[in-house]
């Protein structure tokens, strides 16, 4: 389960009551559709990290795309939401696949036995959880040894704009100003709606503590980079939480905040054809000790 988080932590965040922040089918289906494939990078980061390979359990696995890519390295693959929606578009999603299981429940009563998972894998969970109640639950379910794991990503920066040869466009926006209208969708127009208390994500899961009292744990940072349009752009930032509490506050349709956010970001200027994104990405795992 993916989110993004305003670059601004101390800011008064509000909860809207009456949106669900993943319980939808719209949600569920702009999930699996706009968001961008787990990282090779972090499967290689699970694999070396982890001894056995008979189960591996990913909460908050949405609608499974953080979940399928380990089911060719692991006997028994386990995603868990607490949002039907999610649950039912993964199972849609999961038919053929023989080793996974999408199941519906709480992260905090893992539907599986004690000391039973060699690894628990959370992709942008981690500012939405109680972490001292998962972490109770993953000492309970993982073997010695076993691994817990938390990917996060940071937002998207643009680096590189490819113009049209030929436009009527009276502006050429400049990189600092596109970063600076990307920028202000994030704190202006959904200002407040984001949903981290944490401030995991904007420190990149530096200030998460320890799974066991004095224990190292292991992080891993780098960054990602890929060629993208304004339109594409826009659908990803759909799959924020922000954006369905901004639809449900405002009354807007998802089609008609992707225009909204597409205007916001051009500025006027027409010309803009494609343009190049990087974003952090950052894990943080510890391994469970037994008696720790």
């Amino acid at each position: 389960m993916d989110e993004h988080n305003a670059e601004t932590p101390k800011q008064e965040q509000e909860q809207p009551e009456k949106y669900d922040l993943f319980n939808t089918a719209e949600l569920a289906e702009l999930y699996s559709k706009y968001q961008p494939p787990l990282d090779e990078r972090v499967i290689e980061i699970v694999l070396s990290s982890t001894k056995g390979r008979d189960c591996l359990v990913d909460i908050g696995c949405g609608s499974g795309s953080s979940t399928r890519p380990f089911c060719s390295h692991f006997s028994k693959v386990i995603g868990v939401d607490y949002s039907p929606a999610q649950i039912d578009l993964a199972k849609s999603l999961s038919q053929e696949i023989s080793n996974a299981e999408f199941l519906q429940g709480s992260l905090y009563e893992l539907p599986v036995a004690d000391s039973s998972v060699d690894c628990i894998i959370g992709v942008m969970i981690a500012q939405f959880i109680d972490l001292p109640q998962l972490f109770e639950e993953a000492k309970r379910v993982l073997k010695p040894g076993g691994v817990l794991l938390f990917h996060g990503k940071g937002s998207p920066k643009v680096v590189q704009i490819e113009r049209e040869s030929e436009t009527e466009s009276k502006t050429d926006t400049t990189i600092s100003q596109l970063n600076e209208r990307i920028s202000y969708i994030k704190t202006g127009l959904f200002a407040g709606l984001f949903h981290d208390r944490t401030h995991f994500n904007p420190q990149k899961y530096s200030n998460i503590p320890p799974l066991h009292a004095d224990q190292d744990i292991t992080r891993e940072e780098w960054t990602s980079s890929r060629w993208t349009t304004l339109p594409v752009l826009a659908d990803y930032m759909l799959t924020w939480s922000a954006a369905g509490k901004y639809c449900a506050k405002h009354g807007l349709s998802s089609g008609e905040l992707k225009e909204k956010m597409i205007e916001v970001m051009k500025g006027g200027d027409n010309g803009m054809c494609s343009v190049r994104c990087e974003a952090d990405r950052f894990t943080w795992s510890a391994c469970h000790v037994t008696g720790g």
